[in-house]
């Protein structure tokens, strides 16, 4: 699956989130883009999943047994 994070985005989202913290986690060997890779595979199932139900629900306000349907499949 190709991946949605490019080197530039993934730097963007890491110096805008560099926000100070009182317990910070200092990383400082991490390779940031294995490690939204990593993010990114975690979270891409739970999002589709997310989709999918928010699918079911609006097509189950037109017609109930394309929902049905619809619920039985993968997301």
């Amino acid at each position: 699956m190709k991946s949605l994070l490019s080197e530039e985005l993934v730097k963007q989202i890491f110096f805008y989130s560099d926000e100070k913290r009182p317990n910070p986690l200092i990383a400082d060997e991490v390779d940031i883009m294995q490690f939204a890779e990593k993010l990114e595979a975690v979270f891409r199932p739970i999002i589709a999943a997310e989709e999918h139900k928010r699918c079911v629900s609006i097509v189950a306000s037109m017609n109930r047994e394309v929902a049905s349907a619809l619920a039985s499949q993968r997301p």
